[in-house]
């Protein structure tokens, strides 16, 4: 098994850190930073019991919102967000309701107001995050946090840990780079084709939406004294003895971004009626107007008179009695349009209401408009066509096919790049042993010169250069490599030790026999001065010592005191007549050992210095 070197897993850390940066970025992005996922924390009991306090649910923007989903969306009354469940959906709003309660939500959004659909329930993790965001847990936690740093970075190493230092980094070989580049890109592809492959191509048309608003106003003729001014203004009441003309203003627009070729029509009309009789008069204010465009506007005068007059005939002929009574102006429009191709047609019936007791009329207040005289209602236009699938990537709108096209390309060209290298680098390394060497190991291998080696005291040959990686890693050294004459030496220096590993690169073999550095400290020879044998010792033979290698031979000429007794030990050990000399007697010192020869008959004795 291969094991990678501490800069190739540097690599490919900060490759996987990458992809996982995208990954997270394409799924969990918030929407503050350009994603679509919102994070929210769910505060109350109206979710109970499918969700509670605390917890936390990501929610994402979705095309489309049906019944039962659970929703978020922002509510203008509340001023904050509120999950709730959609429960119903009236024209272009959403009806909603919590889970736990037994009402109905006030406020009804429409689609661009909801931000988004459930998407993941984490229970109870929303605690911890608010527990997070009190400025004084933060500061605590930030402080234990600096604390443990700097306790880890002041901590004295044990001894046996000190010596295992990280090596330096060297250069990466293209190919492995290559090859982890390869995987990294084939990972990419797979899951952005993974991701593309499960979105649609194209999904429903974007629905339309508009808004259509009136807005009423009306004014009398005012006795001086009574009012303010000698007009009566919107808001004030009207008196019938006083005047009984009113004037009637109404306004219409319709907002919409992509409407075209608008046309519509208007009318007005009055009605008094009795809410708990069901008793109601109609009075039309006048004809039918056409339009076009967004904006209309159109005035009328009503009787109020007429409409005393109608109060009391009905009360003498039908007997009917009645505090107060109900004045509506009604306003009728309807509108027909194109808008990106689809043909829209809606109508808007705003209403101004008066209370009348049969002495003044007054505006009817029942707390559900801020405004009695200002009214709204909002359209949309759905549409059966479908529009092409985006995604959203970096704030950029990317159609899903042409993401599936891309991860496809991208797939192929990688997994066929990733298929070069592996092959490449599997016969590179099955044919040399060297290369093999070089790739599980190169972070750790450092090409030196047989001048460079440190001398040590011995030297142990290893089996296999994982052992010697081993021993690199317990030691906290390197491995220092030397070519020479076709031969690789691989070795670890340590304590005076000399462990190696030795490569024929032809034959592809250890051999044992073939090293040449001289990394040992060879017996250096001392040089001793001629000394005179003592007179005891040359009647005793002594024992000859073990020869060690290699042997040095020094020559002497012995002292001139010494030669006659030295010959005539000679001539009681050899039995024939005693010779003439024929040479001059020299010392002779063997590894340690002085010797001399007189000549070929006679032979001293060795002597240990």
């Amino acid at each position: 098994m291969i094991k990678p070197s501490k800069n190739q897993s540097l690599l490919f850390y900060a490759l996987s850190s990458l992809l996982l940066s995208i990954l997270f970025w394409m799924t969990l992005a918030p929407a503050q930073l350009g994603g679509w996922v919102t994070y929210v924390i769910v505060n109350g009991n109206s979710m109970e019991p499918g969700f509670y306090r605390g917890d936390l649910v990501l929610v994402r923007s979705q095309p489309k919102y049906d019944l039962g989903d659970a929703v978020v969306y922002f509510d203008p009354n509340l001023g904050s967000y509120v999950f709730h469940r959609i429960v119903q959906t009236e024209l272009d709003r959403f009806i909603l309701q919590g889970d736990n309660n037994a009402w109905l939500d006030s406020y009804q959004p429409i689609q661009k107001e909801v931000i988004g659909k459930l998407w993941i329930h984490i229970p109870k993790l929303g605690k911890a995050i608010e527990w997070m965001r009190v400025p004084m847990n933060m500061s605590l936690t930030v402080g234990l946090m600096g604390v443990v740093l700097m306790l880890d970075l002041f901590k004295t190493p044990l001894p046996h840990k000190r010596e295992k230092t990280v090596p330096a980094f060297g250069l990466f070989d293209a190919s492995q780079v290559t090859l982890l580049l390869s995987i990294f890109f084939t990972l990419l592809f797979l899951i952005s084709g993974i991701y593309s492959f499960t979105r649609p191509l194209n999904r429903p048309a974007e629905n339309i939406s508009y808004q259509q608003e009136g807005n009423f106003y009306y004014s009398a003729t005012g006795t001086p004294g009574v009012y303010d001014t000698d007009v009566v203004r919107s808001g004030e009441p009207v008196f019938p003895k006083l005047t009984c003309y009113l004037n009637i203003g109404f306004t219409y627009n319709i907002l919409g971004d992509r409407f075209q070729e608008i046309n519509g029509k208007q009318t007005m009309y009055a009605r008094i009626l009795d809410e708990q009789s069901g008793w109601q008069r109609t009075i039309p204010l006048n004809t039918e107007n056409s339009f076009s465009g967004n904006s209309y506007f159109s005035t009328a005068t009503l009787d109020l008179c007429q409409v005393e007059s109608i109060v009391n005939l009905v009360e003498q002929e039908a007997g009917l009695k009645q505090i107060a009574y109900t004045l509506e102006i009604i306003s009728d429009a309807s509108f027909t349009a194109n808008a990106a191709g689809i043909l829209i047609n809606d109508s808007f019936s705003p209403k101004l209401v008066f209370k009348y007791d049969k002495i003044h009329f007054y505006l009817a207040d029942d707390g559900k408009k801020a405004n009695p005289l200002y009214s709204t209602m909002s359209g949309m236009a759905g549409s059966s066509g479908s529009e092409r699938n985006t995604l959203s990537l970096l704030g950029m709108q990317i159609p899903v096919w042409l993401i599936r096209f891309l991860s496809l390309l991208g797939f192929g060209m990688s997994t066929i790049t990733l298929t070069s290298a592996a092959l490449r680098l599997y016969r590179t390394t099955s044919q040399n042993q060297q290369a093999l060497i070089r790739l599980k190991y190169g972070g750790m291998l450092v090409d030196v010169y047989e001048q460079d080696l440190a001398t040590t005291f011995s030297t142990i040959d290893v089996r296999s250069i994982d052992d010697l990686a081993r021993l690199a890693e317990r030691h906290g050294t390197m491995i220092l490599h030397m070519a020479r004459n076709s031969i690789d030496y691989y070795f670890v220096q340590s304590n005076n030790t000399t462990y190696r590993y030795i490569i024929n690169a032809d034959k592809q073999e250890i051999q044992q026999t073939k090293f040449t550095p001289e990394l040992t400290k060879p017996l250096v020879p001392v040089q001793t001065e001629p000394i005179p044998l003592p007179e005891p010792l040359q009647s005793k033979p002594l024992e000859t010592p073990p020869q060690p290698k290699p042997r040095i031979i020094y020559t002497y000429a012995p002292p001139p005191e010494m030669r006659q007794p030295i010959r005539q030990t000679a001539e009681r050990k050899v039995a024939s007549p005693k010779p003439e000399p024929q040479a001059t007697p020299e010392y002779v010192i063997q590894s340690g050992s002085i010797e001399f020869d007189l000549n070929q008959e006679t032979v001293l004795p060795r002597i240990r210095i």
